[in-house]
């Protein structure tokens, strides 16, 4: 068994998440009528970022989300009640994956080298020690928010949907977790039904070894196949989009013939605020008008070689509501006017 190597890891000051955690306690606090509008707000969170479409969140506003929502419905166990009620088919491929292994130790190794599709923060390392399998969950990265309830979000939902492909009704033979705690203890043990320790090195799940050579009862090797050439082309899209400026990059690209690149309209789709958008770019070494001027000079210098394409048509698309505002932005990015420029390629191409 092997897991992703770290130095694989994206190491960005921002990382990224699917989402499914928040999402799926959003909904948990609408089945229970509580108001998480207050709550959002203040993970800078909106309810369109949440959406199963949506382009995923920041780590950060993940983990705020889950402990802001434990503590507005006063239940330190939030997590796990939230994991205990999930349709687990909204996992999304981690769970179709490990659905269509042969067994749960192909389904763990799935689960590992395809984690950083759905949360770049977590980092997911097998190992063998005496009989049994150690599963360990290392957090990539530093946060002031507390990982508490998402570390047992995690927990019970990865044991449910083992249950849930072996059609089993296993537990672990023990459960450690990094974070302390000090009340609710006996729910915990109820739920997990395994010893748990807290306060340790890392989260791990430890499995015996009759349980990792369980069948998954709904093992698919031909559906695995399409699977794995799917969840392959999410990892090459994470890893060409690592940190914030890779997602603007890529939101741009739809954006911009809708003309509206403004870094607040943009901030906004990330479920950011302008203040947290920007502090979050300057980490990375960048600015958001750096960002989308790049983007605007590579889709021109592209654009220009297809003469099909009229100035003006060009400027729309790359989001300018006038000409002559394309015309002042490609002569300061080249040094020459896109005519010209046009011009001097075609003229080169004939030459050759």
């Amino acid at each position: 068994m092997k897991s992703v190597p770290e130095s694989d890891v994206p190491q960005s000051p921002f990382l990224w998440s699917r989402g499914t955690a928040a999402r799926e306690t959003l909904r948990y606090l609408d089945r229970n009528g509580i108001d998480a509008e207050p709550l959002l707000l203040k993970a800078e969170l909106s309810r369109g970022v949440l959406l199963p479409d949506s382009d995923g969140i920041s780590v950060t506003s993940q983990l705020r989300f889950l402990e802001l929502a434990a503590i507005e419905t006063n239940d330190s166990l939030l997590g796990l009640h939230v994991a205990a009620e999930m349709d687990l088919r909204d996992a999304g491929i981690l769970f179709y994956l490990a659905a269509a292994s042969t067994t749960v130790a192909e389904a763990l190794e799935h689960l590992a080298r395809y984690a950083e599709a759905a949360n770049e923060a977590v980092h997911l390392e097998i190992s063998q020690h005496k009989g049994e399998t150690v599963l360990a969950v290392r957090p990539i990265g530093w946060y002031d928010e507390s990982r508490q309830q998402f570390s047992e979000f995690i927990a019970l939902a990865v044991i449910r949907a083992l249950n849930r492909a072996t059609n089993r009704d296993f537990a672990p033979s023990r459960m450690t977790f990094a974070h302390p705690r000090n009340s609710g203890l006996r729910e915990i043990h109820r739920i997990l039904r395994c010893p748990v320790a807290f306060a340790q090195t890392t989260d791990s799940w430890v499995l015996p070894q009759r349980v990792m050579e369980l069948p998954i009862t709904s093992g698919d090797s031909r559906l695995l196949h399409i699977l794995e050439a799917h969840a392959d082309d999410l990892l090459a899209e994470r890893h060409s989009a690592t940190g914030l400026r890779g997602l603007v990059e890529n939101k741009l690209l739809s954006l911009l013939p809708t003309g509206r690149v403004q870094m607040a309209a943009v901030a906004r789709q990330f479920g950011m605020s302008e203040r947290s958008f920007k502090r979050h770019l300057a980490q990375e070494g960048t600015t958001f008008g750096e960002i989308l001027d790049r983007v605007r000079n590579r889709l021109a210098l592209r654009y220009l070689e297809d003469r099909r394409m009229s100035l003006q048509q060009i400027a729309w698309l790359l989001g300018y509501s006038e000409i002559g505002a394309f015309n002042h932005a490609f002569k300061r990015w080249t040094g020459t006017s896109p005519g010209r420029a046009r011009n001097l390629t075609a003229l080169s191409a004939s030459a050759s």
